[in-house]
């Protein structure tokens, strides 16, 4: 696992670096002091994950979020525990945020959190051990058949699931729902949005269509969306 360090606290690097030599599972790639530096570095030094610090002068960690086109994923390394919490919901290649000071046993689970996916990737999904589901709706909770899912929304800490039938919104995050619904025929294909592949009618370059509405796609989502897909 090639690993990036990205922090400008000179001492906050050396004890991510002490903390990852102790776990004996990366290579540090490199180390910078800033995130424009570590930006150029990227784009001809592929790594696996970046340990990144949120606040940082002149460009910050956010900074380089926005303005790469692709980027590895992502632990965020930060003293302000809301403004980490907040990216991670909504930025999806942010596996996880740690709070300085920064101990050994955390940082073992961040990275084990980052390498249990990978490892599957590519792997078959799993079916759902159900062929329906309950979301918690206001204060209830409401069956939702599978097969009848069209999609899931995004709407900040909220999630709407729509059907044919109609529309349930769910006091559950897109983030969360994600990791639970694990049936093969559905797919993220952008941050905001879950599909389910049998339901898609039509498909162009940036977009689908399920039940008459156009859902974007992302370009990190594009091509496992392609890859998964029954095409001829």
């Amino acid at each position: 696992m090639r690993i990036l360090i990205v922090d400008d606290d000179e001492c906050a690097r050396l004890h991510l670096r002490f903390a990852c030599e102790q776990l004996g599972t990366v290579e540090i790639a490199g180390e910078f002091e800033d995130a424009f530096s570590a930006h150029a570095f990227l784009k001809d030094n592929p790594v696996d994950l970046i340990l990144l610090d949120i606040e940082m002068p002149r460009f910050s960690g956010m900074d380089l979020v926005r303005s790469a086109r692709e980027l590895p994923a992502i632990i965020f390394i930060t003293s302000k525990e809301d403004y980490a919490a907040a990216a991670f919901n909504y930025i999806d290649h942010v596996v996880d945020y740690i709070v300085k000071p920064v101990s050994l046993p955390r940082l073992q689970k961040a990275l084990e959190r980052f390498a249990q996916p990978r490892d599957n990737k590519g792997a078959p999904i799993p079916e759902a051990s159900n062929p329906f589901i309950f979301v918690k709706a206001d204060k209830r909770y409401v069956r939702i058949d599978l097969d009848d899912l069209l999609y899931v929304e995004s709407l900040g800490d909220y999630s709407v699931f729509k059907t044919a039938r109609g529309k349930h919104v769910a006091n559950t995050p897109l983030k969360e729902i994600h990791k639970q619904l694990r049936s093969a025929q559905f797919i993220k294909v952008h941050r905001s949005y879950i599909v389910n592949m049998t339901k898609i009618v039509d498909i162009e370059s940036n977009s689908l269509v399920i039940g008459g509405k156009v859902i974007p796609i992302s370009r990190s989502h594009r091509n496992e969306l392609m890859r998964r897909l029954p095409l001829l």
